[in-house]
């Protein structure tokens, strides 16, 4: 009986899909609060950019992302941590 190798915690949790998985409409009125909002459109162009992780969900259109991530780049590219186009160096 072939028993499966055991994975590092890190791999585990990258390989699982995130559990706060908004569209980008959301994501747009989630920054929208923020002093510095963003239209969805931008968002998204800047975020797959960067190449960041896009999510599918079955039976439902578009592309989701993870809320907690999408507020994370934002965080970054208002405060420069990111350039303005959004890659990465």
């Amino acid at each position: 009986m072939p028993t499966e190798p055991p994975r590092c915690a890190t791999a585990a949790f990258l390989s699982t899909r995130p559990t706060d998985l908004i569209n980008w409409a959301q994501a747009e009125a989630v920054i929208a609060t923020s002093p510095k909002p963003m239209s969805a459109r931008d968002l998204r162009r800047k975020y797959k950019a960067a190449d960041r992780p896009l999510w599918r969900r079955y039976g439902e259109r578009g592309e989701f992302v993870s809320r907690s991530a999408i507020l994370e780049f934002h965080r970054d590219l208002v405060n420069g941590w990111i350039p303005k186009n959004g890659r990465r160096a």
